[in-house]
């Protein structure tokens, strides 16, 4: 096939490109800026040249993108797209239902909601072990020689500058009191997600009362979805992280790879942020433990970072997710924690059996290198 593919920055674009040309598809890469995913003339104008100008088969992009789907409908090219965040606030559009589609989510509960659309499908992300294998290699963490620097570690943000800490001000000390149980209810939540349940509509438009509407939404299902996702659920997550963190230093040294601040982390050893290519394997490689603590509102998907740590044969322990069972064998190819006081416990024991922790960490690699790897999934988006 002959791909055009829309290339903005995030993270697996490398790898899907490199893996589509393995497979014998030719690319072409636009990278023009999105300005506005719904409607934007300038980026209309730039893809409709290509469109006119090459042959394409399909265009793809990560994550979905109103503007090119319709864009794709009107030259009449089928439209295939792969989302990495859940939810995504552009598929709530009437876009989602032009027949050029091909959406693929990588959340189930996402897959659910929007399955009657007829273009959505079900996908999980995916890793690149052969790439990082050789990157191993190159700097001698090869798995049969290698040497482990971190006994924890962690990559990532801590969320300390989150849009709920920027708009508590402006909240009503009984909407703030509200806000702030609604976020302790999901810390005591393992492996779910209470936040949708307890915005009621009755708090969403009060609310609103005292918020821009423009700001999340044009209306009270789109604020809500707005407070829900990119407010309360990273809210909840930083305290999630910070907690995490500080409690495995109190047994263990903990290594934290962030641009976030550390104020208050005390014992926590704090790295520079590492390059997702070619320094983050190295980490995920030479850690006895990699810790991956997923945001509220990815509810039953497995984010990137999983497949990151596995690919760079890491052994991984990791909140709960549903669709971890489709994919892996928990305690077999991963170790899945319920709460701080099970993560601090299970750490101390795994850093105490190296054998069982290796095993782990090699059942794991072995599992994403034979059914999850990018070759699995471009074949099974482009088998069309």
């Amino acid at each position: 096939m002959n791909i055009l593919v829309y290339k903005w920055d995030i993270f697996p674009y490398n790898d899907i490109i490199n893996e589509l040309k393995k497979q014998g598809h030719s690319t072409d890469v636009l990278a023009f800026p999105v300005k506005n995913h719904i409607q934007d003339s300038a980026f209309e104008k730039k893809l409709a040249e290509y469109l006119e100008n090459g042959s394409y088969n399909a265009v793809f992009s990560v994550n979905y993108f109103t503007v090119i789907s319709n864009t794709c409908h009107k030259y009449g090219i089928p439209y295939i797209s792969w989302t990495c965040d859940a939810p995504l606030a552009g598929m709530r559009n009437p876009s989602i239902y032009n027949t050029v589609n091909t959406i693929y989510v990588f959340d189930y509960k996402e897959y659910e909601y929007f399955k009657d659309a007829g273009t959505v499908k079900y996908l999980p992300l995916a890793g690149a072990p052969d790439r990082i294998s050789r990157l191993l290699t190159e700097n001698g963490l090869c798995r049969d020689s290698r040497k482990y620097s971190y006994d924890i570690s962690f990559v990532g943000n801590l969320y300390d500058k989150n849009r709920y800490d920027e708009m508590v001000n402006a909240l009503p000390p009984y909407l703030c009191g509200y806000m702030d149980a609604t976020v302790e209810a999901q810390l005591n939540v393992s492996g779910g997600n209470i936040i949708n349940i307890m915005l009621t509509d009755d708090i969403m438009e009060n609310a609103s009362k005292y918020m821009d509407l423009k700001q999340g939404g044009k209306n009270l299902a789109e604020l809500k979805l707005y407070f829900a996702t990119s407010v309360l659920s990273y809210k909840a997550a930083a305290i999630m992280r910070r907690q995490a963190v500080n409690a495995l230093s109190d047994i263990a040294a903990m290594h934290l790879f962030t641009t976030s601040s550390t104020d208050g982390l005390f014992k926590t050893i704090v790295h520079p942020p590492v390059k997702y290519h070619n320094e983050m394997p190295l980490v995920f490689a030479a850690s006895k433990i990699n810790l991956n603590i997923t945001t509220p509102n990815i509810e039953d998907g497995i984010p990137l970072r999983v497949f990151d740590v596995l690919s760079a044969g890491g052994f991984l322990m990791t909140d709960y997710r549903p669709g971890l069972e489709k994919l892996f064998d928990i305690g077999k190819d991963l170790v899945v924690y319920d709460g701080i006081n099970d993560l601090a416990n299970k750490a101390r024991y795994y850093l105490q059996h190296d054998k069982e922790r290796e095993l782990i960490a090699a059942s794991g690699f072995d599992k994403l290198q034979k059914l999850h790897t990018y070759k699995h999934r471009i074949q099974a988006m482009f088998s069309l």
